[in-house]
């Protein structure tokens, strides 16, 4: 029987100096791969990490209103002036109406707090900043 090239039993070149796919790694290892494994996952954690700070300070509200004269907001009156709530009304609908150059936002939160709560019934008497 002659022996051919591509059925031999004999491998043509000796094995590589090489681990089997799946081998375990020596701890600590240097070996490219490890390296850069290693390093997109720090990365991935560092980017996790800037999400999460990101997302806290967004619900924490830390933008805050501007300290300087030249952006405040007018002063909210100080006599009470009262409005009769209607049908479909709510304070949200009310402060739209009537902030006038007070900011949304402040003239509704004010709104809030002299009527106590959101709730608005028909015929109620709603204070007015």
């Amino acid at each position: 029987m002659a022996h051919s090239l591509y059925h031999s039993s004999v491998a043509p070149f000796p094995a590589m100096a090489r681990p089997a796919i799946g081998a375990a790694t020596p701890a600590g290892s240097t070996h490219p791969n490890f390296v850069a494994r290693r390093a997109l996952a720090m990365a991935l954690v560092l980017i996790a990490l800037a999400l999460v700070a990101g997302a806290f300070v967004l619900l924490a509200g830390l933008g805050g209103r501007p300290a300087s004269a030249s952006q405040a907001e007018p002063a909210i009156s100080q006599t009470a002036a009262v409005y009769v709530a209607a049908s479909g009304d709510t304070l949200w609908s009310i402060a739209q109406e009537r902030h006038g150059e007070v900011g949304f936002e402040r003239y509704l939160d004010t709104l809030i707090d002299l009527n106590g709560g959101t709730d608005v019934q028909i015929g109620q008497a709603v204070q007015l900043p």
